[in-house]
């Protein structure tokens, strides 16, 4: 594993719970599911060590959903309201919204526990993922004026300081990488998104300047050691929608131009039409692209995997390059849409792939 982190296999993080943790929840105390969890993610972290990728997370397995990592422990959201376009495009479910009516102040730690099981139990890289502030600012909003876009600015800026304490924490922790995820940029950046916020009356280009200004945010002033990494993850939890008519490329270079994060996950749908363009993403960028998908349970063929990878090395070298899942395993609705034993071997496909490139430096 390279020092400075330039590693070449990823996944995103969030795994299908176990059933028996599941049963467990739904029927034990505190500590008895407290115990469960433990078991679980020691189990996970074996597994992902077993399997040789090169960074190892709790699966999240502590988490209702992606985003209760910070509704759980910060003040200042309250039930979803009804209405949020972006939200809506992006496929974000009603159950993972919360509006936000106050400040938003962190009542302590956010993922603490979930590190720090991971970091006594494998002697491997460990990596958390978090919801970006921009993206949780975005979702707690209608959007429906200037006020509101000025109210996620304001509001933004608390979640930025928020998500920079907790990472700085992590990183003193011994925590590796941290990767924040903001799904709503899909629909900000791409043709059909774009076009259906903008007939539905929103300020389109002021809501991602918003995003892209909140997000940059958890940067200014942040002391982490030299080879700590923060990725942005643009996918969520399989293909992404509004991605058929690709994307628009000026807007796109709002988002990619002086950007201040050292990887960037994305999707990488068999239709070419609809991949994000990577001939705009700077070198040094090291861009993780998701090959192998996490809404079927199928395993692709490892030659249209490879025949895959071949044209993205082509274009952007090997340096640049990770291969990855699409995003997370636990689907946002919270059924398992696979089994444990094909999870496994979706993980491994993504393995075999980057082992097939880069060998033993993976």
């Amino acid at each position: 594993m390279a020092d400075d982190f330039t590693y070449h296999i990823d996944h995103h993080g969030s795994l299908i719970r176990p059933p028996e943790l599941l049963r467990v929840r739904a029927e034990g105390t505190p500590a008895v599911i407290a115990a469960a969890e433990d078991e679980a993610v020691i189990a996970a972290a074996h597994l992902q060590r077993r399997l040789t990728l090169s960074a190892v997370s709790d699966g999240q397995f502590r988490r209702e959903h992606f985003e209760s990592v910070v509704y759980d422990h910060v003040d200042g959201f309250g039930p979803a309201d009804a209405g949020n376009p972006v939200a809506d495009l992006s496929g974000v479910s009603t159950e993972r919204r919360r509006t936000v009516h106050a400040t938003p102040q962190a009542r302590g730690r956010l993922a603490a526990n979930e590190a720090a099981t991971v970091l006594a139990t494998v002697d491997r890289p460990v990596f958390v993922a978090l919801p970006s502030p921009g993206y949780l600012a975005l979702l707690g909003s209608p959007l429906d004026s200037s006020a509101a876009i000025d109210a996620v600015l304001r509001t933004g800026e608390a979640l930025s300081d928020v998500i920079r304490a907790e990472i700085t924490a992590l990183a003193d922790d011994g925590v590796a990488f941290v990767l924040l995820g903001n799904p709503l940029y899909a629909p900000l950046l791409t043709v059909a998104g774009r076009a259906k916020l903008a007939a539905a009356g929103l300020e389109v280009d002021a809501v991602l300047r918003a995003a892209i200004a909140v997000d940059r945010a958890v940067f200014d002033g942040l002391q982490v050691p030299p080879n700590f990494r923060i990725g942005l993850d643009l996918t969520d939890d399989g293909p992404l929608p509004t991605t058929e008519q690709g994307y628009d490329e000026p807007t796109l270079r709002l988002l990619l131009d002086e950007t201040p994060y050292q990887r960037l996950s994305v999707d990488y749908p068999t239709d070419a039409s609809a991949r994000l363009p990577l001939h705009l993403v700077q070198p040094g960028l090291l861009v993780s692209v998701g090959l192998v998908d996490v809404s079927r349970p199928e395993p692709e063929p490892i030659d249209d995997l490879l025949a895959a990878a071949d044209e993205i090395i082509g274009q952007r070298g090997l340096d640049d390059i990770a291969i990855s899942t699409n995003g997370g395993f636990a689907s946002s609705a919270g059924d398992a849409r696979m089994s444990a034993e094909q999870q496994r071997d979706k993980l491994q496909l993504v393995e075999m792939v980057a082992r097939y490139y880069w060998g033993n430096e993976i």
